[in-house]
């Protein structure tokens, strides 16, 4: 895997993007140029062979992760990297990058950062969420859960805001999963995943994950209505699969998470409205 330190990230944007130092007055145009070129480097990996994208892949991780560095970033939408899902939570405080480059048949890579902003430091912070790629820079404590993000809800419980995260994740041949991840910033501005926040199943856990076959889909979003976590209750398509978790699917009921106290609490056998 491609290392390299913080205090190389800057040389390297230079190095790969002609004009970069030049252009650090110009946030926007910087930016806009970056851009186009990590358009051309992403193509570069899906035109690379399956089994030989795992050095690319790792150097776009490295060079994107510099961009972020750049002033204005958190604000940039970066709309034309389609492959990458980019999500504010409601308060745009936090900004999370994830994406996956397939490496084999049915074989994927994730990649993670996040952005968000640092009270005590007065600026903005950038968090790698991959063990793999070390990037010299402050990594998110807790291990990651190597999951597409896609949905941000914000709680709030004794003076403490709390972010909890709907993911997704192509898992292996036979089975997918949806994940629910809290994550939360300390008294010293770092970034952290929060522990036993979930009252699941009648015990406390730290994430939520739901394995499915393949071919199903599974509902798993915020009801604002509802004011809870909603999702479809999955059950093996027989008896006999019971543990199978790729043979498992929506069984048309409906399971929901209330924030109650500080934790997601499980209300099982909801009904839900349009």
């Amino acid at each position: 895997m491609l290392r390299v330190s913080a205090w190389k990230l800057s040389l390297y944007l230079i190095l790969i993007f002609p004009g970069f130092q030049f252009l650090t007055s110009q946030p926007y145009d910087t930016l806009n140029l970056l851009e186009e070129s990590l358009e051309v480097k992403y193509d570069e990996i899906l035109n690379t062979d399956l089994f030989s994208r795992s050095e690319k892949a790792d150097s776009f991780y490295i060079i994107f992760a510099g961009v972020l560095e750049v002033q204005n970033s958190f604000e940039y939408p970066f709309s034309h990297l389609k492959n990458i899902g980019i999500i504010y939570s409601p308060d745009k405080r936090i900004k999370i990058y994830t994406w996956n480059i397939p490496v084999g048949y049915d074989d994927n890579l994730y990649f993670g950062m996040i952005q968000y902003y640092s009270n005590l430091h007065n600026t903005w912070m950038v968090v790698r969420l991959n063990d793999s790629v070390n990037l010299g820079m402050q990594k998110i404590r807790s291990r990651w859960n190597e999951a597409l993000y896609y949905s941000i809800v914000e709680t709030r419980h004794a003076g403490q805001d709390y972010y909890t995260l709907l993911g997704f994740n192509f898992n292996n041949p036979l089975s997918n999963y949806k994940s629910i991840d809290i994550i939360s910033i300390d008294s010293f501005d770092e970034l952290y995943f929060c522990q036993d926040l979930f009252f699941y199943q009648q015990e406390k856990t730290n994430r939520i994950v739901f394995e499915y076959n393949e071919k199903a889909v599974m509902s798993l979003q915020y009801s604002k209505d509802m004011k809870m976590i909603v999702f479809d209750h999955l059950s093996p398509a027989k008896p006999s699969y019971e543990g199978n978790y790729e043979f498992y699917g929506p069984d048309f009921t409906y399971d929901g998470l209330k924030w109650q106290k500080g934790v997601w609490v499980l209300y099982s056998n909801i009904e839900v409205t349009n």
